[in-house]
């Protein structure tokens, strides 16, 4: 497969690799502690929550790419059908609307992921609130009278002036420790930026309520902090969006994506084709499609002879109003499987409210 990266140079060193990161160097320990620092005291000005609804940060300690947006829609989809209402607040990252404002699906201007969570949840009744100034909206949706029960807060982690009752925090990385016959599982993180592709060191797990991890094996139920743990796989699969695809098609495909970890979509579109496609091309997180870019694009599908479109639901978001091209197009489509007792993190939240 041939692979072609838009993407910077600085985006690229900071890709992270599917293994352990290795220990810190003095100079990143230095950093770190720096980052910690700022980190801790932008937390110590975190107003108090209120009563209702319950505010729940979802959020992570590395640069993008551990799977944020999947898990807000499936607690949203986890919620709803346990009856409650929701909102989702997110930041809107790649849009030039600062808002606040409530997101439509078909809204060209608001953030890519908005749009998708938008668009699944629409059924579900839950808005998506788009604001850069996180603060600002909440107060949006108190004045708006929008009902609920429960606030996501999608990538808030370290967000200052921000309450909220309870973070859950994905971990890209971990460790396993045995202490006294029994297993725990311990955060792991490596060199924080900009020297890597961490925003803050481990330390951050201490302010999480509970762990959340993408994992097949078993995994340690409790952490080494003393928090639950919460395990997730991915579901991957291939929905036509344009033109027509007989039975057992064997085409030439060619992979889009502008996403932070454009190699598990690789590897996912591998699994769902049975085969390798002919061409990946890489562009940046959030990447906005000009019309340049889509011609980049096509004129590296005709040169490795590309039949067809595979890309991702946040990507096509934006695609679709400015790809001209007739060949066809799939989206792989990613859902969240939640390994141990069924919705056990759904009723530990539920337990909450």
């Amino acid at each position: 497969m041939k692979i072609v990266d838009f993407r910077p140079r600085m985006v690229r060193r900071f890709t992270r690799p599917d293994s352990l990161p290795s220990a810190p160097g003095l100079v990143s320990r230095w950093l770190g502690g720096i980052t910690d620092r700022v980190i801790q005291r932008r937390v110590l000005n975190r107003p108090s929550p209120t009563e209702k609804p319950l505010l729940v940060s979802v959020g992570n300690l590395a640069l993008g790419g551990t799977g944020k947006t999947p898990v807000v829609i499936s607690l949203a989809q986890g919620l709803a059908a346990e009856g409650l209402r929701g909102v989702i607040l997110t930041r809107g990252y790649g849009s030039s609307l600062p808002g606040p404002l409530l997101v439509q699906a078909d809204d060209l201007l608001a953030g890519d992921e908005a749009r998708m969570m938008a668009g699944v949840l629409a059924e579900l009744s839950w808005p998506v609130v788009q604001s850069r100034n996180r603060p600002l909206g909440l107060r949006f949706i108190e004045e708006e009278k929008i009902q609920a029960d429960v606030i996501l807060l999608e990538d808030a982690h370290q967000t200052e002036g921000l309450p909220r009752h309870i973070d859950l925090l994905i971990l890209d990385s971990w460790r396993v420790k045995e202490k006294k016959s029994c297993e725990f599982l311990e955060p792991a993180t490596g060199d924080v930026f900009p020297l890597g592709p961490w925003r803050e060191s481990s330390s951050g797990a201490r302010r999480a309520a509970a762990i959340l991890v993408e994992g097949s094996e078993a995994t340690p139920a409790r952490s080494t902090l003393g928090q639950p743990v919460f395990t997730f796989e991915r579901s991957v699969g291939l929905r036509t969006i344009q033109g027509s695809l007989p039975e057992g098609d064997t085409r030439k495909w060619a992979l889009v994506s502008g996403i932070a970890r454009p190699e598990r979509f690789e590897v996912s579109a591998r699994q769902c084709l049975g085969g390798e496609p002919v061409l990946s091309v890489r562009c940046r997180d959030h990447a906005r499609f000009s019309p340049r870019l889509v011609q980049r694009i096509l004129r590296e599908m005709e040169s490795s002879q590309a039949e067809g479109l595979i890309t991702t639901g946040k990507d096509w978001v934006k695609l679709s109003a400015v790809w001209n091209d007739e060949r066809p197009v799939m989206v792989l489509d990613l859902n969240l499987i939640w390994r141990g007792k069924e919705n056990a993190l759904i009723h530990w939240l539920a337990e909450r409210i």
